[in-house]
């Protein structure tokens, strides 16, 4: 039987963890972070994003975040885990659990090689006996993906909640298309709008938490068939992001995104922290040219 208790609809933000000059959690920057995004609508948080700077982070790490979110607002926290092998998905799910997410996306192992579907089968078996919360599939990763059948096959066996998919848009479409009766979720950043549309049951994102006002407007604008209103703000949310999107720079593109904004959460932790010098002219152009450079509201 299929978990859906929290399985929120709308926008969830993919919150940006801020970091100190020595490259540890600024949690009192966090807490301001969340308070923000509480602030502009967002109808949940998410930690542990592929852009989140919380790549890499061990179990204890990972459950500090949540349990950190989880003080700082009354919304509902999704936590997303990227485990090496089962023993150590067994080990982030149990973290997080306890920490109080109230749902948890875990995406397939991928080092060196990826598993079959038997493997992820009898994985994602062992993480349901773990813990009461929903458990969701992340398919997230362009260079390891897991593909319609694979996700199906999971899904039909009741031993996932839900998907989240992030890799790649056909699969995201007929992912939707297949109706599977259970909550698809996106974080496919320029298709917000057109996912919505299609059906899924809300966007994680990182634009998100960088502009939460007109992700949350662009939502609610949908819900209340205000099409042409939601496709404006849709244009400008791809407009940024293509700005944002540039390879290994994207995680310190949306860094410096939010300091320009005013909320600065310090740069992307090593080997990931480093911009042209010519990038704080770019972003601060384009946000400028779309009328973000403050936040709305």
């Amino acid at each position: 039987m299929h978990r859906r208790q929290s399985l929120v609809r709308g926008v969830i933000a993919d919150v940006v963890i801020p970091y100190s000059s020595d490259e540890e959690p600024d949690f009192d920057r966090l807490a301001s972070e969340i308070k923000v995004l509480e602030g502009s609508g967002v109808h949940a948080f998410c930690v542990g994003g592929v852009l989140s700077g919380a790549i890499g982070a061990t179990p204890d790490q990972l459950s500090s975040l949540c349990a950190a979110v989880r003080r700082s607002s009354g919304k509902p926290v999704f936590a997303i885990v990227f485990p090496d092998a089962s023993p150590e998905g067994y080990e982030m799910v149990r973290a997080v659990d306890e920490a109080g997410a109230e749902a948890i996306f875990v995406g397939q192992p991928h080092y060196l090689a990826q598993p079959g579907v038997e493997g992820l089968e009898e994985m994602f078996a062992g993480l349901r006996e773990l813990t009461d919360r929903p458990v969701l599939v992340a398919d997230c990763l362009p260079g390891s993906l897991l593909g319609v059948a694979s996700i199906r096959k999971l899904v039909e066996k009741g031993l996932v909640d839900g998907v989240l998919e992030a890799a790649d848009m056909h699969v995201l479409v007929d992912l939707l298309c297949l109706q599977l009766e259970v909550p698809v979720y996106s974080s496919i950043e320029d298709l917000h709008y057109p996912a919505l549309v299609l059906g899924a049951q809300g966007v994680i994102s990182n634009l998100a938490s960088v502009f939460p006002c007109e992700c949350v407007d662009m939502y609610d604008a949908m819900q209340e068939g205000g099409h042409l209103e939601a496709r404006r703000l849709h244009e400008q949310l791809v407009r940024l992001w293509r700005a944002l999107s540039t390879g290994s720079e994207r995680e310190a593109r949306l860094r410096l995104a939010l300091a320009l904004r005013g909320r600065p959460v310090g740069p992307a932790r090593s080997p990931y922290g480093k911009l042209p010098r010519l990038a704080s002219q770019q972003i601060s152009a384009i946000l400028e040219k779309e009328g973000a450079l403050t936040q709305a509201r």
